[in-house]
């Protein structure tokens, strides 16, 4: 063996040895760089920060590589970031997506500019100055799951980290990374999730207190807390989703002309929680003239044929309202925004071919962020932007699907014990909250939406359980949107707006955000 074939062998084996000290994760990084931007005429200086860092995850040390994207204004006499500014977490959900559609979509300083819900042409896209980034009253920073995005992970970690409860726990640690590499920890701190994040999001509030972080605030947009009324399709999946049903069917001419939405959104709620509820609970015991009656209600408040409703049983899936409503038309209506309409292969089916919204928006989303990330921020990783992270939906094999048990707090009121084969982070919340009675949430949900419905959300919100001092802790906001509100810019200026009142309120000044009607009460 040469010299040069020598030093060569050593360098390789140097390699190999701290590859596998790494257990096969990259070095952490940071790439940083000025940018300016102009807001209501004043201009913002703020450094963009593309990096990682490593968490750790039981026995496995490092366990994932976590790359983050984070916008910090500085001040442009002496360059120096403000350490009393509010710093927020921000994450999509999936669960083990990356938090593409919130960098490019809603409140970092740029942001895409395509077609609202509409059909979007493909490349290039425009990359604009976002006159509705949260910057001036935040630093921000979005945070990729575990194995997506450019977040990468240990493979003898993915049994703890690809789970609902790991997942809590990795994105604890890097939160509490994230504060010490840059000197945050004394910085008012909030937590944005979206979507499953809502899930993340709820049980994070709880871990971090555990874990020595107290948040200011949580704001929870397109929210899913309980899993279960998604699981066994009972009466309450039907139930939460009818007022959505309502929302789209009147956006598309189908149902309450000449009726204000708020108007038609207090019947469906009203009809939701008293016919729909009780025929529902009735079963097969409800008559035949009781049922033809809440069929036809139904088919009034939803645009649907009232004999389909009949023939469902009053019970129409959410992928069957989305393929019946436009029918006449040949189009189907969107998952994520049921604003959005479009074609489908196979009409006789109860499931569409694709997801019309999420085909218009996911390439435009995913081209800019890679451009972005890349061009504009010099990410110089050669590793592919991943989506979603690339575990089995369908295995139950841990490390390989997602493990979706989760441990509630302590003296939770369960028939199954702490332990639930599935995520119910309503007490979690209501822990956060009890523990800490400053702790302000903010719950944000599109109308429009048919993956996460709203009415659901505040149902769950009404079995909290909180003692009444602390009921006033949450608000709720609503957008004339889909899941993802911000794609519309009139649902993301009032997104701002209502953030920006959130950051600077009190618990005690929530009920002049909340937008929430009063519920109305039954004759008991």
């Amino acid at each position: 063996m040469t010299e040069q074939d020598a030093a060569k062998q050593q360098a390789e084996n140097a390699a190999k040895e701290q590859a596998d000290k790494r257990n096969g994760l990259p070095e952490p990084t940071s790439h940083t760089t000025r940018h300016n931007i102009t807001i209501d005429g004043r201009e913002w200086a703020y450094d963009a920060t593309v990096g990682t860092l490593d968490i750790d995850a039981g026995k496995v040390k490092p366990a994932a590589n976590i790359f983050y994207a984070a916008f910090t204004v500085v001040d442009p006499t002496n360059g120096q970031t403000d350490r009393t500014r509010p710093v927020t977490f921000i994450f999509n959900g999936g669960p083990g997506s990356s938090t593409t559609f919130l960098l490019m979509g809603s409140l970092a300083p740029k942001r895409i500019s395509v077609p609202d819900a509409a059909p979007v042409p493909a490349a290039p896209y425009a990359l604009v100055d976002n006159a509705h980034t949260l910057l001036p009253v935040s630093d921000l920073v979005f945070i990729d799951a575990a194995g997506a995005g450019f977040s990468t992970i240990a493979e003898k970690a993915k049994a703890e980290l690809w789970s609902v409860d790991g997942d809590v726990k990795g994105f604890s640690a890097f939160i509490r990374r994230w504060l010490s590499a840059n000197h945050r920890w004394n910085s008012p701190k909030y937590v944005l999730g979206e979507s499953y994040g809502t899930t993340r999001g709820a049980a994070l509030a709880y871990r971090l207190q555990s874990d020595g972080v107290a948040l200011n605030g949580l704001t929870l947009i397109s929210n899913i807390l309980d899993y279960a009324f998604t699981l066994d399709t009972g009466d309450q999946y039907y139930i939460g989703y009818f007022p959505t049903f309502a929302s789209v069917a009147k956006y598309h001419g189908r149902a309450a002309s000449g009726v204000e939405l708020a108007d038609h959104l207090k019947a469906a709620r009203a009809f939701a929680n008293g016919p729909l509820r009780l025929a529902l609970a009735m079963g097969d015991s409800l008559d035949e003239a009781a049922k033809r009656r809440v069929a036809e209600r139904y088919a009034e408040l939803t645009g649907l044929d009232a004999q389909y409703v009949y023939d469902s049983n009053l019970r129409v899936l959410d992928m069957r309202f989305r393929k019946q409503l436009l029918r006449g038309e040949d189009r189907i209506v969107g998952r994520y925004d049921g604003r959005v309409a479009g074609y489908d292969l196979d009409r006789m089916s109860d499931e569409e071919t694709f997801v019309v919204d999420d085909a218009f928006l996911d390439p435009a989303y995913s081209s800019l962020a890679n451009a972005y990330l890349r061009d504009e921020l010099g990410w110089e990783g050669e590793r592919e932007r991943l989506g979603f992270a690339d575990f089995d939906w369908e295995s139950t094999e841990p490390g390989k699907g997602w493990t979706w048990w989760h441990t509630q707090p302590d003296m939770t009121k369960s028939s199954w014990g702490p332990k639930i084969p599935f995520p119910n982070v309503v007490p979690d919340l209501a822990a956060a909250i009890a523990h800490q009675h400053t702790l302000k949430v903010l719950i944000g949900n599109g109308v429009y939406d048919l993956c996460t419905p709203f009415f659901q959300t505040e149902q769950d919100i009404d079995h909290l359980g909180l003692p009444k001092p602390l009921r006033g802790n949450v608000a709720f906001t609503y957008y004339p949107a889909g899941h993802m509100l911000y794609s519309s810019e009139e649902s993301l200026a009032k997104f701002t707006a209502d953030l920006t009142r959130f950051y600077a309120a009190d618990v005690a000044d929530l009920a002049a955000i909340d937008e929430r009607p009063a519920p109305e009460q039954p004759a008991l």
